[in-house]
């Protein structure tokens, strides 16, 4: 038989202080006097003693107090009353033994012994008390840190929502104490949509089979409810699971839900193993990030509705453009491109190098206000025909000007033309009165206009470009710009020269890239 620590605790002090063996014994709650009996798993001497062990406990249990029952000469049986708060349970231990002095010798070591046992587990109930308060400060301390994180990864939302779900779900299993949280999403279109995806953090030995079958086996929470199962044996494909609390997610009908399996330990440190188990307050911190992942959800779903807006608007003005020249197909997307490599090559940021990079896709855009008799035109421009040309850089900046989200590429579409020795247009801007994203831009729109035919001409080679972009070092171009730029082409392989040539180049824009840069700058 297992006895309950704090009983096996008080027979071990109780026998420190009496100098005899003190054994544990339960007098089943609610029975009889006459239906007590010695255990003999004890001992087979006791069986002879029965009837005082009898006397003894049933004296105590009523005095609760300790108390004796002489036996033969100074030889007694004493019962000692001990407490037992495990599991809040009210059971009625005794502790047993036999002393070998006289009754009033023996009577007044019995009842000090058991003063002073109960006065000690009383300081150890209190200390654990303590302990266990302690222990909930700890945790309402760490709850309410995890909750400003979580709040924090709302506001700033620079990771993809996936990563965001993962990182939320793992810092509330180890604030948990569990072996494993997971998201458990329906196979559904318009959760799909929403860019959330099914996951699960902890153990390796748990999947997101394990969480399918939970989830098909238990009542499932309605929205708003919980589920919480302790002392469980569900055998899943990967493990035993002891211990669940499940949430759901999104309202009115849930989409998925969240779920918790295996509460390692309970608050408290000093819990017996029948208290380990999930309660209210994992339940509710589950809620949160159940709240959490379904806002996510909608957001994400806004940013694409948003960015297949913004795209489509893209790809509208692009090929309004390219529809009305065909040797400038693909001219737009080549030059963001390469500006792209030359903004990563100057250390900017990610964001900055998108942003570098879808300007590069609309510096043109102006040209939709160009006719046809001066854009198309084969031969050589009239000096008016060339004044009305250099005005696409202020067209395309009119036309920007309205499309907020796009805001950002309206330096690189203004000033892409500009020079740095003050001769460019269409404000004669010098060296750095430029920004660098139009400097970056000018670069890489020259060398993809010199490496391309049009009608009056044919493309110039690649290794002429470079001569001439290093010519115009410092004249026409930023110095810094084109040894980044120089640097990139140098960093090619010979393959990668190769798709350079006007054979090999790409004649359309590359609107998957295009949509990934709309997502890292969340337009």
């Amino acid at each position: 038989m297992i006895f309950p620590a704090s009983v096996s605790r008080q027979c071990d002090d109780l026998a420190q202080l009496l100098g005899t063996a003190c054994l544990p014994y339960l007098r089943s709650p609610g029975a009889p006097a006459r239906e007590i009996s010695v255990q003999s798993t004890y001992e087979a001497a006791w069986q002879s003693d029965a009837q005082f062990v009898l006397e003894a406990i049933n004296s105590a249990a009523a005095s609760k107090q300790a108390a004796l029952a002489e036996a033969t000469g100074n030889r007694s049986v004493f019962a000692i009353p001990l407490s037992s708060t495990e599991n809040n349970k009210r059971e009625h231990w005794f502790a047993i033994g036999r002393m070998n002095e006289s009754p009033n010798v023996s009577g007044r070591l019995i009842h000090i012994a058991h003063e002073a046992t109960r006065r000690q587990h009383q300081i150890d109930v209190q200390e654990i008390a303590i302990l266990n308060a302690e222990t909930e400060m700890e945790r309402s301390y760490n709850e309410r840190v995890w909750l400003r994180q979580l709040n924090a990864q709302r506001a700033i939302r620079k990771k993809t929502v996936g990563q965001q779900s993962r990182q939320s779900i793992e810092s509330l299993r180890k604030l948990i104490d569990a072996e494993a949280i997971a998201i458990y999403l329906y196979s559904d279109t318009e959760v799909e949509g929403h860019g959330l995806e099914s996951m699960i953090s902890g153990k390796q030995v748990w999947t997101l089979d394990d969480a399918r079958i939970l989830i098909q086996r238990i009542q499932k929470p309605r929205c708003g409810e919980s589920v919480i199962l302790n002392g469980i044996e569900q055998q899943l494909h990967n493990g035993i699971c002891h211990s669940c609390a499940i949430v759901p997610i999104s309202e009115p009908e849930p989409i998925g839900y969240v779920l918790a399996i295996n509460r390692r330990k309970h608050s408290s440190s000093v819990a017996s193993k029948s208290e380990i188990g999930f309660v209210s307050s994992d339940a509710e911190l589950l809620h949160e990030v159940a709240g959490y992942i379904a806002a996510d959800g909608y957001s994400n779903a806004s940013l694409l509705e948003s960015e297949q807006l913004v795209l489509g608007t893209l790809r509208a003005m692009s090929n309004a453009i390219e529809a009305r020249d065909p040797y400038t197909h693909g001219h737009s997307e080549r030059v963001g491109s390469v500006a792209y490599q030359i903004a990563l090559r100057l250390n900017l940021s990610e964001v900055a190098c998108q942003e570098i990079y879808l300007a590069g896709v609309l510096h043109d855009i102006g040209k939709i206000g160009i006719p046809d008799h001066v854009l198309l035109k084969a031969g050589k421009l009239e000096p008016e025909e060339f004044d009305i040309i250099r005005k696409h850089p202020e067209i395309g900046h009119r036309i920007l000007e309205e499309l907020g989200k796009l805001k950002f590429a309206l330096p690189g579409v203004l000033y892409h033309h500009e020079r740095v020795d003050g001769t460019g247009y269409p404000h004669n801007l010098v060296g750095d009165e430029i920004p660098l994203m139009a400097r970056i831009l000018a670069v890489s729109d020259a060398y993809d206009a010199m490496t391309s035919s049009r009608v009056y001409r044919n493309a110039m080679g690649q290794q002429r470009a470079i001569e001439i972009l290093s010519n115009g070092m410092r004249t026409q171009w930023d110095a810094e710009v084109v040894t980044a730029c120089l640097q990139y082409f140098s960093e090619l392989s010979l393959e990668a020269e190769d798709a350079y040539h006007e054979f090999a180049r790409p004649k359309t824009t590359d609107w998957r890239q295009v949509s990934q840069a709309l997502r890292v700058l969340q337009l």
